[in-house]
């Protein structure tokens, strides 16, 4: 909106300066009559073309200076022409005639031309300078272009021979571009009006425009002779450009009086782009004209405030949340008052040490550990028949993670547990599953799996009746306990389930559990004594 504001009043004020400050006009229409004159494989010097060619032309055209100026020409020509003296070696081509002196054209031709101007008296002398001169000689050069309909006659009987337009399938008109170079003259009748006699020299581009072709032409010549009025667009009380004598003292005095209104109109255009606070948006368009420097603007001028809480980002320390206290940052929650917000805090229902992650200081730090993982880890649950952790568990596995990244000494046993539905060896391989879970994303956590193992007890261990759904839920449940043996505690007595470890083969697995290698093959339906690393082997006692 600000750049097209810019470039229309700039347009604005360009034109009015112009218009009012071109005391030289420059602008000039001519009219008149036009004679065609061929000379070509026919031509018009010749008895038998007989009439004179009379045509129409007009004209506009522009002096950017007293000498050089610019022209657009358009003209109508009558064109006739008859045979020159032609020989034996220089026949017309397509032409069904044994006598090429018997011959004679006719055609019309309508086009137009651009041209450069050269005022070649205000180019000899100061074009300023006074006279009472009335003549004024001038040059031309340029190129043009027409359509023409040249048809080509026997003069005996008058018979058509060549229609070369529709020999080319040219719709009944030929085109071809020419070039032209002229001398004119113009004599002052007033300061509007000027009369002109102008000779031009044309070359058409093609050897058809009168409608005789030959093997010595490859281009042909055609001359116009031009006489007619130039009108001045000027007004009445100034004269044109090429006419022009120095200034006056009252052009003098108009100069500088447009130079006063430029000056007033620059002033104008100064305190309308007016930037009072320097934000790349003009007063007329600010709506906050007094924003800090350095603010980053909306387009309206008003500063940024990204999180809407009322401090510009220039000044908030948490652009990108709300917050109208501490520097535009939002309050942090710390619930017992430790020093560390809950979204850190180990323990944020008891005030505790901020060395600590906001647990109290215990004498035993395994104890510690130990209390506020197990803690941590009642709020891990599983939904029915399922092993997959919930959204709401994942939040205290993180704390967990932390803990256990701080004392890497360490080493966890991960225990799964079910309720009682479903028979035993599901409930086994389920609860193994769970503990699996649990440890994979520890281990996604930074956890080295190393210090991680994970058993699976089914429902060998509840921890409540298992008769409401809420006991049912709570006995769904991982426990995480400190390994302070540093070996995986397997319970000789109960029903397990063992995961394959690097290393492991049946053999070894049977006399680690004291069981048969027949019976492994048989409850784990094996079809061989392979296994993998990482596979769950059901162990029955």
């Amino acid at each position: 909106m600000k750049k097209i504001i810019v470039v229309s009043l700039i347009f604005y004020f360009s034109f009015s300066f112009s218009q009012e400050s071109n005391v030289l006009e420059n602008w000039v229409v001519g009219i008149g009559f036009n004679e065609f004159l061929m000379h070509g494989d026919l031509t018009s010097v010749n008895p038998k073309s007989k009439a004179l060619n009379l045509g129409y032309y007009a004209y506009f055209q522009k002096m950017v200076s007293p000498t050089f100026g610019l022209e657009f020409k358009m003209q109508l020509m009558n064109m006739k022409g008859a045979s020159q003296e032609f020989s034996s070696a220089y026949p017309v081509l397509y032409a069904e005639t044994e006598d090429p002196e018997n011959l004679y054209f006719i055609g019309d031709s309508f086009g137009g031309a651009f041209s450069l101007v050269i005022n070649l008296t205000n180019s000899l002398s100061n074009p300023y300078s006074k006279s009472n001169r009335k003549f004024n000689f001038n040059a031309y050069s340029g190129i043009g272009f027409h359509s023409y309909n040249s048809k080509l006659y026997r003069y005996s009987d008058d018979t058509e021979l060549i229609n070369y337009a529709n020999i080319t399938n040219r719709k009944g008109f030929a085109k071809s571009i020419y070039y032209n170079v002229a001398l004119g003259l113009r004599y002052k009748l007033s300061k509007r009006l000027d009369i002109e006699f102008r000779q031009t020299m044309n070359f058409n581009n093609e050897d058809n425009l009168d409608a005789a072709i030959s093997n010595k032409q490859h281009f042909e010549t055609f001359f116009t002779s031009n006489l007619g009025f130039v009108i001045k667009l000027q007004s009445p009380d100034k004269e044109n450009i090429i006419w022009k004598e120095k200034a006056t003292n009252d052009e003098n005095l108009i100069d500088s009086k447009l130079a006063e209104k430029n000056k007033r109109d620059l002033l104008v255009l100064k305190e309308l782009f007016k930037d009072s606070d320097g934000d790349n948006v003009i007063d007329k368009f600010d709506v906050e004209n007094n924003t800090p420097k350095g603010s980053m603007v909306y387009g309206n001028g008003k500063a940024v405030d990204t999180d809407k809480d009322g401090i510009i980002d220039l000044f908030d320390k948490c652009p990108l949340k709300f917050g109208k206290q501490k520097d535009g940052c939002p309050i942090v929650k710390d619930t017992d008052g430790d020093n560390v917000i809950d979204k850190f805090d180990l323990c944020p229902d008891e005030f505790g040490d901020v060395n600590n992650q906001g647990c109290p200081l215990i004498e035993t730090i395994t104890e510690t550990i130990s209390t506020r993982i197990l803690n941590l880890a009642k709020n891990i649950f599983f939904d029915y028949g399922k092993y997959t952790l919930r959204e709401s568990s994942k939040r205290d596995l993180d704390k967990i993670a932390n803990i256990m990244l701080a004392n890497q000494d360490l080493k966890f046993i991960i225990e799964g547990h079910t309720d009682r539905g479903g028979d035993k060896e599901y409930n086994l391989i389920l609860s193994q599953n769970r503990a699996n879970t649990v440890r994979d994303y520890l281990e996604a956590k930074g956890i080295d799996i190393n210090k991680l193992k994970a058993i699976g007890y089914g429902f060998s261990k509840p921890k409540y009746n298992n008769f409401s759904n809420e006991e049912k839920q709570l006995n769904r449940r991982v426990e995480i306990l400190i390994d302070k043996e540093n070996e995986q505690k397997i319970d000789q007595d109960k029903d397990t389930i063992y995961t394959v470890k690097k290393g492991d083969t049946l053999t070894s697995i049977s006399k680690m559990f004291n069981v048969d290698v027949k019976d492994l093959i048989q409850w784990n339906n094996l079809k061989n004594n392979t296994i993998q690393v990482g596979q769950n082997l059901l162990i029955l006692k």
